[in-house]
């Protein structure tokens, strides 16, 4: 796909305040079931210091709260940590977590832990320095003073779509398995052009075209909207795969990941020339593109990786790994939303071998020797990208067919201006030879960088709050 616009997810939350919320964490959403009746999670903001008051309506979990402007709830403040806490809801409650912040948030008069999610109930307060935080019922504000923030239905689009259904992409394995391959290379996307119509969507141009297929920027006509339109060429090895029972289950899970670092699975089905996806459409350039055009200051390639970070304890969280992290594949979008391509659908449908995955550059030592690939194979990935956004190189030289990875005693070269003593360390950690020194997945990965970035942040411009809260950290 080209570097200015690009196809694929969102997230997919929900859930109603009654009562004390918030009796059993919960890692996942719970299917959408009776979605039209959950009610949002609105929060009330206040700051007592300027006296100022805003009320947001939030319908999908989990919301991120913090000063950089990527957060879901962002609060400027000097003394609000980058990424300070973490809010989630479902059916079962909701909780707030403290994400390690430097100045810490206060529930009911206690210091909350790191790390360690609090149930919270209406009308509880969560206050971090001057700011005050309240959990309301689901109701229109009623301050002529107050602002409203409102953000799309659980499971829906803010048009009302509902996205891919539980099932789907089996349906389609099932559906191409009875389908011929077509032997001649060069027919099979005979009709893909712009102007045409494929069910209610009209092509409008090409933007993308690779051995996977050839993607479209088209429209929706039902819906009004953009999307992208990705035709995956069938392959023999698709028609096997409705027996590969690991990879019918993850295809399904990509297809259900919804989260606001993930681009958007709208809808599957099939065509003349095979079967389709359709994604969001991104406007902006990929981190490729990005690091091609100028050099990324380390606070930027910090927060990009944060947000990779993200997208990747999601995924890991229901099942899901990546497999091919590079920097084509992560979306710089133009509204500052960071957003992993290609989780993989693709490849189960069509002619690419799911399993070898990766990118020469990119892979850990166990893809290029065929072995299990699991969490820690993206935490590699997501490592090297990070050490290249800072260094404009790559920590292990690599050809097409070879790795300095995979020479005995192997050591990543992590040394460059911008990596302090504290990076360094957790970059050879990430990006051992070995699967068992790294973190063991997105959640570690992620915690680790944003306590490096609550480091920086504590010894620059993080302005600490006075008073009993540093105290109470003691």
């Amino acid at each position: 796909m080209p570097s200015d616009e690009i196809g694929p997810k969102q997230r997919q939350p929900a859930s109603a305040l009654a009562g004390c919320l918030g009796e059993r964490p919960a890692d996942t959403i719970p299917p959408p079931d009776g979605r039209d009746r959950l009610e949002p999670l609105v929060v009330r903001v206040e700051d007592t210091e300027v006296h100022t008051q805003a009320d947001h309506a939030f319908w999908r979990s989990p919301v991120r709260l913090g000063r950089n402007p990527s957060n879901d709830l962002v609060a400027p403040q000097a003394f609000v940590s980058a990424w300070h806490g973490l809010i989630e809801f479902d059916d079962r409650g909701v909780r707030y977590t403290d994400l390690g912040s430097t100045n810490g948030s206060v529930v009911d008069g206690r210091a909350l832990a790191p790390r360690s999610p609090a149930p919270i109930c209406v009308g509880t307060e969560v206050l971090i320095g001057s700011l005050r935080v309240t959990f309301l019922r689901a109701e229109a504000p009623r301050s002529a003073t107050s602002a409203t923030a409102t953000f799309p239905r659980p499971g829906a689009d803010a048009d009302g779509s509902q996205g891919v259904r539980p099932g789907s992409i089996t349906a389609l394995m099932r559906e191409l398995a009875r389908t011929p391959v077509d032997p001649d290379p060069a027919s099979w996307h005979r009709g893909l052009q712009p102007g045409a119509s494929i069910g209610h969507f009209e092509l409008v141009r090409e933007i993308g075209r690779g051995g996977f297929g050839v993607v479209f920027e088209a429209r929706d006509r039902r819906l009004g909207r953009p999307v992208a339109f990705k035709v995956v060429r069938p392959g023999r090895s698709s028609q096997i795969r409705l027996r590969e029972d690991d990879l019918q289950k993850e295809a399904e899970a990509v297809a259900q990941l919804a989260h606001p670092n993930i681009v958007t699975l709208y809808d599957v089905g099939s065509c003349e020339s095979g079967p389709y996806l359709i994604f969001e459409l991104l406007r902006g350039e990929t981190l490729a593109a990005r690091m091609q055009r100028a050099s990324i200051a380390p606070s930027e390639a910090l927060d990009i990786a944060i947000e990779i970070a993200w997208a990747l304890d999601h995924a890991h969280r229901v099942g899901v790994v990546h497999r091919d992290l590079k920097p084509s594949n992560v979306m710089l979008c133009q509204e500052g939303m960071v957003k992993i391509l290609d989780f993989g659908i693709a490849h189960v449908l069509g002619e690419a071998d799911r399993r070898a995955g990766g990118s020469p550059p990119y892979m850990a030592p166990e893809q290029w020797r065929g072995q299990v690939q699991d969490t820690r194979t993206d935490v590699f990935g997501a490592a090297a990208m990070l050490f290249e956004s800072l260094s404009g190189r790559l920590p292990y030289r690599a050809t097409r067919a070879w790795s300095s990875a995979l020479e005995p005693g192997a050591r990543p070269d992590v040394d460059a201006a911008g990596v302090d003593p504290d990076l360094r360390q957790l970059l050879l950690r990430a990006l051992s030879p070995d699967p068992e020194a790294r973190p063991r997945d997105g959640h570690d990965w992620l915690v680790a960088l944003l306590q490096l970035r609550e480091r920086r942040d504590a010894g620059g411009a993080l302005r600490r709050f006075p008073g009993e809260r540093q105290a109470s950290r003691s």
